[in-house]
């Protein structure tokens, strides 16, 4: 195992980092506020038949009685609205990744200094044979056995 120090961090790796976890989280945010506005159109036009069956007036009258027919294609579009509305935010969450993680990477190149970072030597299988040996004998020393000389 080796310690190395890392001094810079790639700003088109931290911009694509960022885009892609913004874009993630944007569609998965975007996707249930079109659910949700398509459930509240719905509940909406609900509202207005009710009013409008209550009151015995026709739809015009009432408060959103213009907006009847987009509350409807809204509502019947749902399989539409719901991942353009995904898409919207993830976009726009990407772009908002994107610049935060360059605003980060940024900072860390010019006023950090550097972290460190442990690198494995090796392919992984010798490094886990090597950190199972070790540990072993690190359990049979704490235990009070002998060490065993090589010959």
């Amino acid at each position: 195992m080796t310690t190395v120090r890392l001094r810079r961090v790639s700003l088109r790796l931290g911009l694509a980092t960022g885009a892609v976890t913004g874009f993630v989280v944007g569609l998965f945010v975007g996707c249930v506020l079109g659910a949700l506005t398509t459930w509240i159109a719905g509940a909406l036009l609900d509202w207005q038949r009710q009013l409008a069956f209550t009151l015995g007036v026709t739809n015009d009258l009432l408060p959103l009685g213009e907006q009847v027919g987009l509350l409807q294609s809204v509502q019947a579009g749902w399989w539409y609205v719901v991942p353009l509305c995904g898409l919207v935010v993830g976009g726009l969450s990407a772009l908002a990744g994107a610049l935060g993680t360059a605003l980060f990477v940024a900072l860390f190149n010019r006023y950090g200094e550097g972290t460190e970072v442990d690198v494995e030597n090796g392919a992984p299988s010798e490094v886990a044979a090597q950190e199972t040996a070790s540990s072993s004998r690190k359990l049979r020393l704490a235990s009070g056995e002998r060490p065993r000389r090589s010959r």
